[in-house]
């Protein structure tokens, strides 16, 4: 196995030692004064400070999180030891004291992207050899950064404090409240906008560099992410459609569909990786086949059903007889796993594959530039690069999306997408297809407590998080969300 590792994503222990974060984040107090006065010198240090960016989101705070909100109140995973805020959450029974809920990781990133565009002007006016070029990259890579950790936050709940302003100085407002999702999903897409024009279109150093950086393509695919959310069909149909034209990603083939994306990493399909410069611990304790916290759920079988030839199924996504999530914890299709200390993986936010499925869902629900036929063809491509067999599925927009979302559900089990996946197609003309979020409800419940979990899962409300109850005392201008308020 190749162990990838870049320079700029290793953890600088002198720029963290002088810009961490308290651990509620809302419990400000001025960073010290060696900030301003000390660091900001010259052009390294300021790569230094983008590079604690980075390292602040290889956190196992951070990706266990990401991994648990983005699957654990869906249906692909069960429990086999799972904690009980964890077992809580599988069944959307959340309350603000559950520590999972808790952001001060998500920003404590945000806060080392706003010391960068805070100060990064100010190393440059004392370093000759800085070059405008470099600091506008710089500054367009933590916007983008910043961008990508407020659309998580937005996510999960809906309204956050939309901060913007290092901690640093007396002069930050301490107790910010809440802004509203569109006042969030406005900063996000004009910060990216600003960022698409700045970034690199990527790096030659190595696959690890270029996939591990935030680049043009990173910043256009979280761009049109937050066009799908936010039903602005059109703009993500041209945010993926610039990806596409860049010529720069293209989908691996299908025999190496495990090998190349999940055990290697870095692959062509690839467009942003978070890269370790140790293991994947959020991997590593979910899925280690020696004590895995979490198992497919007893249907996935099901869910790959009528493709026999699928490379997607059994020691690819999971592996039947153990029981386990193959895809991040095996080696190749004999059953070999990763022993302990050997997941090495990257940590996928982006690849080629969403980006064509992406465009397909915004031309089938664009008024403008609807077209069902160029949908059909995008999620083709998917299903077919794995299956080796055409998509059988009528022309028509209800199919087609049903087709998708499937597609979806197969190509990005356990990638920490599903949840969101089902809101979003639930949410859309005011929760018309609720019962995608409702039926979870047969799957995770018995006839003793199936009344019980569709309590959970029957209040649209439910299906953003609590404010973490710490933040809430601490901060008097923070409300909690209306769901939780009693």
């Amino acid at each position: 196995m190749k162990r990838y590792t870049i320079k700029i994503l290793i953890m600088v222990p002198m720029l963290l030692a002088v810009l961490s974060s308290c651990d509620d984040y809302l419990q400000l107090e001025p960073q010290d004064n060696l900030i301003q006065q000390e660091f900001w010198q010259n052009k390294e240090q300021v790569a230094s400070a983008v590079a604690g960016c980075y390292a602040s989101m290889n956190q196992s705070g951070f990706t266990d999180r990401i991994l648990k909100w983005g699957e654990l109140r869906a249906e692909m995973l069960v429990s086999l030891r799972a904690g009980g805020n964890e077992q809580n959450m599988m069944r959307n029974f959340i309350i603000p004291t559950n520590g999972l809920v808790n952001w001060a990781d998500f920003y404590e990133t945000i806060n080392y992207c706003n010391l960068v565009l805070e100060f990064a002007d100010a190393a440059k006016e004392k370093d000759l050899s800085f070059t405008n070029q470099e600091l506008a990259n710089y500054k367009a890579e933590v916007l983008t950064i910043r961008a990508l950790v407020y659309f998580i936050l937005v996510k999960n709940f809906k309204e956050v404090p939309l901060v913007l302003t290092a901690t640093s100085n007396s002069q930050v407002d301490f107790y910010p409240a809440k802004s509203t999702e569109d006042e969030v999903i406005a900063q996000i897409i004009s910060d990216l906008k600003i960022a698409v024009q700045d970034l690199n279109l990527g790096y030659s150093q190595s696959a690890a560099y270029d996939k591990g950086r935030m680049t043009k393509g990173a910043a256009l695919a979280i761009l049109a992410d937050v066009y799908l959310w936010n039903g602005q069909y059109n703009e993500c149909i041209v945010a993926t459609q610039d990806i596409i034209d860049s010529g720069r990603y293209s989908l691996v083939e299908g025999s190496d569909w495990f090998n190349e994306i999940f055990f290697e990493g870095n692959s062509v399909e690839g467009i942003f990786e978070l890269q370790f410069s140790d293991l994947n611990r959020t991997y590593q304790s979910s899925f280690y086949v020696g004590s895995p916290i979490y198992a497919p759920f007893p249907e996935i079988r099901q869910v790959y059903a009528g493709y026999p030839d699928d490379v997607r199924t059994n020691f690819a996504t999971f592996d039947l007889e153990q029981n386990t999530v193959f895809k991040f914890a095996g080696v190749d299709e004999t059953g070999v796993y990763r022993g302990q200390q050997e997941f090495f993986n990257t940590f996928i936010f982006y690849r080629y594959a969403e980006v064509l499925l992406m465009q397909a869902e915004a031309y089938l629900l664009s008024t403008e530039n609807k077209n069902l036929d160029r949908a059909a063809n995008l999620i083709e491509m998917v299903h077919q690069r794995s299956t080796g067999a055409p998509l059988e599925v009528p022309i028509d927009e209800v199919s087609l999306l049903n087709a998708l979302l499937l597609e979806r559900q197969k190509e990005f089990a356990f990638e920490a997408k599903r949840w969101y996946d089902l809101l979003r197609f639930a949410r859309r003309n005011n929760f018309q297809d609720q019962y995608l979020i409702t039926d979870l409800a047969d799957i995770k419940s018995s006839a003793d407590d199936y009344e019980l979990i569709l309590s959970f899962y029957s209040d649209k409300e439910s299906y953003f998080l609590p404010i973490f109850q710490n933040e809430v005392d601490l901060n008097p201008n923070l409300e909690q969300n209306p769901y939780y308020e009693n």
